[in-house]
């Protein structure tokens, strides 16, 4: 009798290996979710003005964990390529699973191209600072470059392709992403010590001498005040931050994605998903809570308000190009030059080395989608010599650099937020996790390793009060200026983005179909090794 497997998918064995340390997973997931978020951070304090951080934080890390462990329990019960789809196609509906997956994939492929187009802006801030602290026209006009769209793009491929060079190696790409995640822990911890060494009358001091105008400090926040920023109660604040602290925390499912690969699967992906996103809570709280401690509350919110809306002030004008990216602050009450270069490191870095991490995740969806005939299977064909999907990694590639040049030269598309993308598709996967041991009995019993407390499936007491908060988040999100303006653009990305989803599924049925194989077979089974 032919081997079932045989019969539905592809090939009997998927070609990759287990070369992925669980610390490897660990750092990879502190930079993907991190990276670039402390810019972010400052940048939206208006958005929830006088709030309780911390509180916000700890709120939103409660269900956060909830739907890390349920990504957890994904990647240890379907530990293939693509481990959290894999999951869901088989406790749910595959077509939900694929719609809600390609969503997610469009999502993460955008940032990607997003990303290494916003990496200019880091050298823009590290030689614009020096060039501001030295008085060095060169300087500032070498940072002025990298805000150009020229110097972005260029500099924007050069990090895609390095990145996807770092990708393509294996297991010595991996020991990279564990290399520079050390060296960015390292000088992310230099960096708070130096912050908690900072008070806001030494800032304030330094800001006036600096500028040459008396109570600089002063004049920022009453330029706010008097534009119509005010502060709120700490508790409202939190829970008025919730949809971009939320934001803060996504990225997480990603480790799941390469479990196929993983030594020691279980240890790994605790460490890579669930630890590392209590890990990233604990950072994010002594970030915000040290940079206000250093620059102060108001001072840093009123900041962030200028640059939002581009208010006239004496000050902000004079140091508009270094944005928000308060270790120029530091550099200003220190004048410490090594140690502002340390800090740029803690925080270009994770955005940097978090590329090569979202390259594999890109294209083990795309092998995954492949293994279930949804995708063409060349795309799961793996190079002999470097153990990856080939075809998969060049596709992304071209689509993240499409990416870059959609971000440098078509402004709409800075419009379409993905956020409220994250918010759906994390829920709707939370939603059918709490539902599968009940609509996928069989499946839930026989891969599912951990099952029942007090005789109630413990995805289920976890899912539905997650899927629940993330309606909240949704409805908090959508209307929002920055997270989601609700005009024809963002509308429109979305109903293109699910109903091609549901399009390539449905074409790719009909296609099996008449080559007489049965897609609900594919389903039944989880994918070989």
């Amino acid at each position: 009798m032919p081997d079932k497997n045989q019969s539905v998918f592809i090939r009997q064995s998927s070609g990759l290996v287990r070369e992925v340390s669980p610390w490897a997973s660990f750092f990879a997931t502190f930079g993907l979710v991190t990276g670039g978020i402390p810019i972010l951070i400052v940048s939206w304090l208006y958005l929830a003005p006088g709030a309780n951080w911390t509180l916000s934080y700890l709120i939103s890390l409660l269900p956060t964990l909830g739907m890390a462990f349920l990504f957890y329990v994904a990647s240890i019960s379907t530990p293939r390529s693509g481990g959290d789809y894999v999951f869901q196609a088989r406790s749910s509906h595959p077509l939900v699973a694929f719609v809600n997956y390609w969503a997610l994939w469009i999502a993460f492929a955008l940032s990607l191209g997003l990303y290494s187009y916003l990496g200019a802006q880091w050298f823009a801030y590290l030689f614009s600072g020096l060039g501001l602290f030295y008085n060095d026209q060169a300087l500032i006009n070498l940072g002025s470059f990298f805000t150009t769209t020229l110097g972005s793009v260029i500099v924007g491929i050069i990090i895609l392709i390095m990145g996807a060079i770092v990708a393509s190696i294996g297991k010595y790409g991996w020991s990279f992403v564990f290399v520079t995640g050390i060296i960015s822990i390292l000088s992310t911890i230099v960096t708070f010590v130096a912050l908690a060494l900072i008070s806001p009358s030494q800032f304030s001091s330094a800001l006036s001498s600096f500028t040459g105008v008396n109570n600089a400090y002063d004049e920022v926040i009453s330029t706010t005040t008097s534009n119509g920023l005010s502060f709120v109660s700490p508790f409202y604040g939190a829970l008025l931050a919730i949809p971009v602290v939320w934001y803060y925390y996504v990225w997480y499912n990603l480790p799941a994605s390469w479990s196929g690969e993983m030594k020691k699967i279980k240890y790994n992906s605790l460490l890579g998903i669930v630890v590392a996103v209590l890990f990233v809570g604990v950072y994010y709280i002594l970030f915000t809570s040290l940079n206000l401690h250093a620059f102060g509350e108001r001072f840093l919110t009123s900041w962030s308000y200028i640059s939002a809306n581009s208010l006239n002030s004496t000050v902000y004008n004079d140091l508009s190009t270094m944005g928000t990216f308060t270790p120029f602050f530091a550099l200003l009450v220190n004048h410490n030059v090594f140690l502002y270069i340390i800090m740029w490191i803690a925080f270009w870095l994770p955005n940097f080395y978090s590329n090569p991490p979202l390259v594999v995740s890109l294209t083990r969806y795309l092998f995954a989608w492949a293994f279930d005939r949804i995708m063409p299977e060349k795309l799961a064909d793996v190079n002999e010599r470097f153990h990856i999907p080939l075809i998969s990694t060049i596709i992304t590639v071209i689509v993240g650099l499409i990416g870059v040049l959609l971000y440098a030269y078509v402004s709409s598309i800075s419009i379409v937020d993905v956020t409220v993308i994250f918010e759906i598709s994390y829920g709707i996967f939370a939603l059918t996790t709490a539902l599968s041991p009940f609509i996928k009995r069989n499946f839930f019993n026989r891969a599912v390793p951990i099952k029942n407390i007090g005789g109630i499936p413990i995805v289920s007491l976890i899912g539905f009060p997650v899927f629940g908060f993330l309606l909240y988040a949704l409805y908090q999100t959508w209307g929002n200026p920055v997270l989601l303006p609700i005009n024809f653009p963002t509308i429109f990305s979305l109903v293109i983005i699910y109903a091609s989803g549901i399009m390539i599924y449905v074409a790719s049925y009909i296609i099996n179909k008449e080559r007489g194989i049965q897609m609900n077979l594919i389903f039944e089974e989880i994918p070989p090794e």
